[in-house]
């Protein structure tokens, strides 16, 4: 038989490869689609809903050590850092938002601290930026005539309260032309018996009275002395242990004891009838970061309020905003209000 009709077939092994390179992009296109179809369908996990910044409990991602932001009226934080953070869900920090380094002794400075029997003060002396309230230097020149001291030689008190307390007085005497208010006791050591629970702060005042005849009384919410309890917020000050607040303050109601806790607080505190221990309480159980912000105006002025709890390791990372005015103090317990002026 001639084989001379029949031509041999050869195969081209150049389309074979390309056909099979040709399927498995195929392939790999099509599983990718169905990846990406199937990331379109799951539900997007956000921050808190609630509130503008995601909750505590963080990892850190970077972090660069940085000066303090400018903080109204001091603040016992040693440093801040800037932090981008990551959530247990994912979501991150407001890059407007970093972390200022609080030190574990900081829960027990600052004008928001409660000191009572339960939770005596930690500082000594030497921790208060303290003043003598004497009639000299420029108190004598400018409040001599105005209100008396104790002690002149002896009676000290938290500097920054002191200003304040002289311009309420000023005020109080340009309304009332009363001069017997009499600045009795600020700083005591707490075993001292004639403190207060509070005298050890050196943020408390207990006010009395001296009379023109020279005797001395105790203060009272009547006649002129009104013009005080009506006003003192607008200064900074509260009524510490109000008469109506036996239970929540374990003090028996006074009118002498006035303390300061500095504004925009005392004026939230004077509109709502609360105590001390009743905003903190507010603050810990409603305004905790994470869940929530007290968002307050006060004298044309947008504050924004809220609490951290304080790390049970030692130091806390508190978040602030990083532009901005802001103080942060402890509450002498377990953690620290921030206070925003936005």
């Amino acid at each position: 038989m001639s084989n001379s009709g029949y031509r041999r077939r050869k195969v081209r092994w150049d389309r074979v490869i390309a056909a099979f390179v040709f399927l498995i992009i195929l392939i790999f296109l099509f599983g990718w689609m169905v990846s990406s179809c199937g990331k379109d369908d799951e539900p997007q996990t956000q921050a808190d809903d609630k509130h503008p910044l995601a909750p505590l409990g963080s990892t850190t991602v970077t972090t660069t050590t940085t000066e303090d932001a400018y903080v109204i009226g001091g603040s016992p934080s040693s440093q801040t850092t800037e932090t981008t953070a990551v959530t247990e869900d994912g979501s991150s920090m407001p890059s407007d938002y970093v972390e200022s380094l609080q030190i574990a002794a900081d829960v027990y400075a600052g004008n928001l601290v409660c000191v009572d029997k339960e939770n005596p003060s930690h500082l000594s002396k030497d921790d208060l930026d303290l003043v003598l309230v004497a009639r000299n230097g420029e108190y004598e020149a400018n409040y001599s005539n105005i209100y008396n001291v104790s002690y002149p030689a002896y009676v000290l008190y938290n500097t920054e309260a002191l200003s304040y307390f002289n311009k309420m007085i000023s005020a109080y005497h340009t309304a009332t032309n009363n001069t017997e208010i009499m600045f009795n006791y600020g700083y005591l050591d707490q075993d001292d018996s004639k403190s207060n629970p509070e005298s050890a702060s050196g943020l408390d005042i207990q006010l009395h009275l001296k009379s023109n005849s020279g005797s001395y009384n105790f203060i009272s919410n009547t006649g002129d002395y009104a013009w005080i309890y009506e006003n003192m917020y607008k200064y900074g000050f509260i009524l510490r242990y109000p008469k109506e607040k036996n239970e929540q303050t374990g003090v028996k109601g006074t009118d002498s004891a006035i303390r300061y806790v500095g504004t925009p607080h005392s004026a939230y505190m004077y509109e709502n009838n609360l105590c001390l221990e009743e905003y903190l309480d507010l603050l810990k159980n409603q305004y905790a970061y994470g869940t929530g912000m007290l968002e307050y105006t006060y004298n044309e002025q947008n504050f924004t309020i809220y609490y951290v709890a304080a790390s049970n390791t030692g130091d806390t990372s508190v978040p602030v905003p990083s532009n901005g005015n802001y103080t942060i103090s402890g509450n002498n317990v377990d953690g620290y209000i921030v206070t925003v002026i936005s």
